[in-house]
């Protein structure tokens, strides 16, 4: 589907001349006279902005939210598009289930408090821990996270269960 075309001509009857808009809006033939061209202009734009809706399958809405909860919102309804439960199932979930940090720690400060309060168990489980984390460490260093105070949020990558190890410590 193409996007639909308005037109401003000049139109003169009889008596006077005036401004003409036409064009197709909903497979409807749209002819409308006006007296200015900037009258004529106005709703050219208005058309416009019809058509469009309709081709892209926007709509306007009234509401009391800003534009940046509106462009959260959609973005939100992007990440739970083929999932099965509503937005509010999700966020009743979120709060209901969210604790806040107590307190916010650097990373390298995080790890060192986990290894400390693990410190008692099994050799083998604590070694393969201190490892797997320093390793981990290394490799935020290198990619310059560390300096980052929100570098925690960059722990996508990690395995599930290195992230959750440190989500324990928060």
């Amino acid at each position: 589907m193409t996007r639909p075309k308005f037109v401003i001509s000049r139109f003169t009857n009889k008596h006077s001349s005036s401004w003409r808009v036409t064009g197709l809006l909903h497979g409807l033939r749209i002819r409308r006279n006006f007296k200015t061209r900037e009258e004529a202009a106005a709703e050219k734009a208005l058309l416009e902005i019809k058509a469009l809706q309709a081709f892209s399958n926007l709509r306007p809405v009234t509401t009391s939210v800003t534009e940046s909860q509106v462009r959260e919102a959609e973005a939100v309804y992007q990440r739970i598009a083929g999932k099965h439960q509503p937005l509010s199932f999700y966020v009743d979930y979120a709060l209901a289930n969210y604790r806040a940090p107590s307190e916010e720690k650097r990373l390298t400060e995080a790890i060192a408090a986990y290894v400390a309060t693990k410190g008692g168990g099994p050799r083998g489980h604590c070694s393969k821990i201190k490892s797997e984390l320093s390793r981990r460490l290394t490799h935020l260093r290198a990619d310059n996270c560390e300096h980052d105070p929100h570098s925690r949020f960059e722990l996508r990558p990690f395995s599930r269960r290195v992230a959750r190890l440190l989500t324990l410590v928060y």
